[in-house]
């Protein structure tokens, strides 16, 4: 078991070991909740990690990251 140092995901405190990462572009996450950058809000494995509330989208916000573009027509590519 090998220490990684300090989870990738921005406000995580815990670290990370070489049998419990998960990988994601090079860097090193405490869990797949962190690697994936807390979908819906999803809380990190680690209770009350501080990690949960900094990454947890604003009310009515979407997480997926993607813009929703309603009425949008005529694309030309």
């Amino acid at each position: 078991m090998t220490d990684m140092g300090v989870c990738a995901c921005p406000g995580c405190e815990h670290h990370v070991s070489s049998e419990q990462a998960v990988i994601t572009e090079g860097r090193a996450y405490c869990c797949k909740v962190c690697a994936a950058g807390h979908p819906g809000g999803s809380d990190c494995v680690h209770k009350g990690c501080p990690c949960s509330e900094l990454n947890r989208p604003a009310e009515g916000e979407e997480s997926a990251g993607e813009e929703v573009m309603d009425g949008f027509s005529n694309a030309q590519f």
